[in-house]
């Protein structure tokens, strides 16, 4: 397009419903759904009425988005397949409750991830990462490569650990490791097979539930501990004293084991990914990343990381936020219709499933000049592509839904990418391969090998 104020605000929809024949392409079922979805928005436009072994309707407009996110909890809402079998996996957290629960539940919790309220929290998350670094340092082969995806999900799970359990979150250290490696590995799968459902009796899934039985019973103990030493100064300690200002009620233990857990889940997922392709995408640009090193290296020096310095790395939050562009964690976002409902003027039928994909959002080319370029100026204040105030940039989804956590998970990204670019070189290994795998969340198939040598400041 060579109209750039075309990039700057999403226009009207003016479209029409696409309708592709009856099962198009039903190797959806098995093979990338991330591909394939934006393949079909490729083709056939910005509402697309997918029929098949699955039905479902594809928006990938921001008005359509903006118009169902903006509604959920009127004529939307997350009863679907998928958020059902979430909820019988993981609970009834705030992802996935509906209605009055889910008001209660946030106007408890939205206080305790506010801008100010997380601060408390930036000492763990430097604490977590020099001690991944010091591992890091004291290795034999300074020159030998390593995937650091493994690495960023155990260093973002170190940080909600502890975050939540504090000091009890040392002793439960490697079972709880191996508790997420098994419901990671459960949702390194596409959302879509029905086979996966619990009740489905798969080795897989009675494997899972033993897990979660477990990984609830844990969450159980620390609650009882918590109760009985008067809480403690921990976000779970928070959670237990936190009331409704107006009616004086508290959370149940069996919503606080809910909302841990998901925390948990899905805490440190999100970030591992995009700190993941955060460093791949640096490896790919050398010149952004020697800038960010410039600029960490300005802000910060030799000096103790402050929590003041981190809100001053303007470029490197720039390249966190081209990273989610491309590479949103939480590429997939769908919706149920509560009763019959108009949309873009079409009626939609009671119990319609709604699909948005943000990985084709984000690469819309209407909103984004060579969207599939990593570009990360184009989040420059005054830059004519800078969304921010459009539903066409939704890492964290939007509307009353959007996630609770954004600004926990922007300084924790932030802390970790600025120790590591302060003390480490990191180059692509020549053994990578890359290929995108998108299940619950978007990662690299097969990791991010890379080499980190020391830096001499």
């Amino acid at each position: 397009m060579s109209d750039e104020s075309s990039y700057r605000v999403a226009t009207e929809f003016s479209g029409k419903l696409a309708k592709p024949p009856w099962g198009y392409r039903q190797w959806m079922l098995t093979g990338n759904p991330a591909i394939f979805f934006d393949h079909l928005a490729n083709r056939f436009g910005d509402f697309v009425h997918y029929r098949g072994l699955f039905n479902f309707y594809l928006i990938n407009h921001p008005d359509l988005i903006k118009n169902v996110l903006q509604q959920t909890n009127k004529n939307f809402d997350k009863n679907t397949p998928i958020y059902r079998r979430f909820a019988n996996a993981f609970g009834n957290g705030l992802v996935v409750s509906e209605d009055n629960r889910w008001r209660c539940q946030r106007k408890l919790m939205q206080p305790m991830f506010g801008h100010r309220a997380i601060e408390q929290f930036f000492p763990v998350m430097v604490a977590s990462t020099n001690e991944m670094l010091a591992r890091w340092q004291a290795r034999p082969n300074q020159e030998s490569s390593f995937d650091i995806a493994p690495e960023m999900s155990r260093l973002t799970l170190e940080i909600v650990g502890r975050t939540l359990f504090r000091d009890n979150f040392g002793s439960a250290s490697e079972k709880i490791q191996e508790w997420t490696h098994t419901i990671d590995s459960y949702s390194a799968k596409p959302p879509i097979p029905i086979i996966r459902d619990l009740w489905f009796p798969s080795r897989r899934n009675r494997g899972l539930k033993r897990t979660l039985r477990e990984f609830h019973g844990f969450i159980q103990e620390m609650i009882d501990e918590r109760v009985a030493t008067k809480h403690g100064d921990d976000l779970l300690g928070i959670l237990l004293r936190a009331q409704d200002p107006q009616s004086g009620q508290a959370m149940s233990h069996t919503q606080i084991a809910d909302e841990v857990l998901g925390m948990i889940v899905g805490g440190h997922e999100t970030s591992s990914s995009a700190l993941t392709w955060a460093w791949y995408e640096l490896t790919q640009h050398p010149e952004t990343l020697t800038r960010v090193f410039e600029e960490i290296d300005q802000v910060i020096g030799s000096r103790p990381l402050e929590i003041e310095q981190i809100k001053r790395l303007s470029f490197t939050r720039m390249v966190l936020d081209e990273v989610l562009r491309l590479h949103p964690p939480f590429w997939f976002e769908n919706r149920n219709t509560r009763q019959e409902t108009k949309l873009a003027g079409v009626d939609l039928p009671a119990g319609s499933i709604i699909v948005m994909s943000r990985y084709s959002l984000h690469r819309h080319s209407q909103y984004w000049r060579d969207p599939n370029q990593f570009n990360p100026h184009r989040f420059q204040p005054k830059h004519e592509e800078n969304p921010r105030s459009s539903y066409a940039y939704l890492p964290f989804g939007g509307g009353p839904r959007i996630c609770i956590g954004t600004h926990f998970a922007m300084m924790e990204m932030l802390v970790i990418m600025a120790l590591i670019g302060r003390h480490f070189q990191i180059e692509l290994s020549l053994e990578d391969r890359h290929e995108m795998s998108a299940a619950t969340t978007m990662t690299p198939k097969h990791g991010v090998r890379v080499i980190a040598r020391p830096r001499v400041l």
